[in-house]
């Protein structure tokens, strides 16, 4: 059965949130024993993608095609902890594999998102956005950005700035599925023409990568990302 845990301090829980109570795996994940960044430990790795579904059945393949690679691979699934859209196709096919799943959503969207129809997992509820998004950046060891909405905007711009300003230094790789961003990426480059940003090379960390395939982001985090000791 899923497990929920509430943020310290948190108040009594909402229509259709269940119970809390439970107990899990810390949000700073310790070592375990799959293989995973060329450690022998497995990854925490977090997902970045729409809570909606989206109308192209190429998006939604590589939705389940990331959840089922991060089970395959041996690594934990870190996600938004709804049950609808991409994120319910993210969390159904990891768990299907095998993956250890950890939930994180504001108990405002717990109903709106379905948190009701995930995959079992160890939920945990937080008070607002912000706090959701604390959570995923100081518990995972690597982001993956899939297609999605404005909510993944903002999350994918929270991880590039915090490595922009050498707050962190996990890795951010966005699935590049049909050219989805590359008009995200062409703003980027507007930014850095302008001298509004740094320019490419400048640093000795990119503050993101872009890729074509799931397959390929998650190589990439394997070579990149350096588990929780």
């Amino acid at each position: 059965m899923t497990s929920t845990i509430l943020e310290p301090g948190a108040g009594a829980r909402g229509a259709g949130e269940p119970p809390g109570g439970g107990s899990g795996r810390p949000l700073d994940s310790g070592p375990g024993t799959a293989p995973g960044g060329g450690s022998g430990r497995p990854l925490d790795i977090c997902v970045f993608c729409g809570a909606g579904r989206s109308n192209s059945q190429a998006i939604v393949d590589v939705a389940r095609t990331t959840g089922r690679l991060i089970g395959e691979r041996g690594h934990h699934l870190v996600y938004g902890g709804g049950g609808s859209g991409l994120m319910g196709e993210v969390a159904w096919a990891a768990s299907e594999s095998g993956a250890a799943i950890r939930g994180i959503i504001p108990r405002f969207l717990y109903e709106r998102e379905r948190a009701i129809a995930a995959p079992v997992q160890e939920t945990h509820l937080t008070d607002t956005l912000h706090r959701r998004k604390e959570h995923m950046l100081r518990g995972s060891d690597a982001f993956v950005a899939l297609p999605g909405g404005y909510g993944t905007l903002d999350e994918i711009l929270e991880v590039i700035s915090a490595t922009y300003l050498g707050t962190s230094a996990k890795p951010l790789v966005l699935v590049n599925t049909g050219g989805f961003w590359d008009g995200f990426v062409s703003l980027v480059e507007t930014l850095r023409r302008y001298e509004l940003v740094a320019p490419a090379g400048s640093s000795a960390r990119p503050v993101f990568h872009s890729v074509d395939s799931p397959e390929a982001a998650l190589a990439l985090v394997e070579q990149l990302a350096v588990p929780a000791a």
